[in-house]
């Protein structure tokens, strides 16, 4: 495995200063390398080709951020639409499958993931869990609900037919699955 970056290996209070100037995107690497050395006491703590590649892969991360919740809104918007319909069920598994692909990639880098990454990835994960429980409860709901008005309604049409109420109350049993 790869070395780790010496951006990440910087005291937090100038790592923070880096991402804070990479974020805002209107200083050059000389600039942030300045405000390093000011920070630091005189001396710049890393090399230029390091700040480089630093602010290169945190820039095409904040791209790929901005892309995610550019196509996050559409699916938010139709999911807004139509909260029951099938992107309301193809959500939780584009997101499971967006986990895992960020698991694979996290070994992939070549510095280590950090604890707030795996923080976020196992909060995520939590969160899709409890998603699946509640849309499974839900449909339980709404199966159970769809029983209890068939089951009424067979009882209702088996005594117009002239069945006792016993023979009714068997049909009800069965299609509730009482029995």
């Amino acid at each position: 495995m790869a070395r780790r970056s010496s951006i990440t290996r910087l005291d937090p209070r100038l790592r923070q200063a880096v991402d804070g100037l990479i974020r805002e995107g209107r200083y050059t690497l000389d600039d942030i390398l300045a405000h390093l050395a000011d920070l630091n006491g005189g001396e710049a703590p890393v090399s230029r080709s390091a700040l480089g590649r630093y602010a290169q892969r945190a820039t095409e991360q904040m791209q790929r951020y901005r892309e995610a919740q550019q196509v996050a809104k559409v699916w938010v918007d139709k999911l807004g639409a139509e909260p029951d319909g099938d992107v309301a069920r193809l959500l939780p598994e584009l997101l499971r499958s967006v986990a895992f692909q960020t698991l694979g990639s996290l070994s992939d880098r070549d510095e280590s993931a950090d604890a707030q990454e795996v923080m976020f990835l196992a909060k995520a994960m939590k969160d899709l869990a409890s998603a699946d429980k509640l849309t499974a409860e839900r449909i339980l709901v709404v199966r159970r609900e769809t029983a209890r008005e068939a089951a009424a309604a067979a009882v209702k049409q088996a005594k117009a037919s002239g069945l006792s109420d016993e023979a009714a109350d068997l049909i009800r049993q069965k299609i509730l699955g009482v029995v």
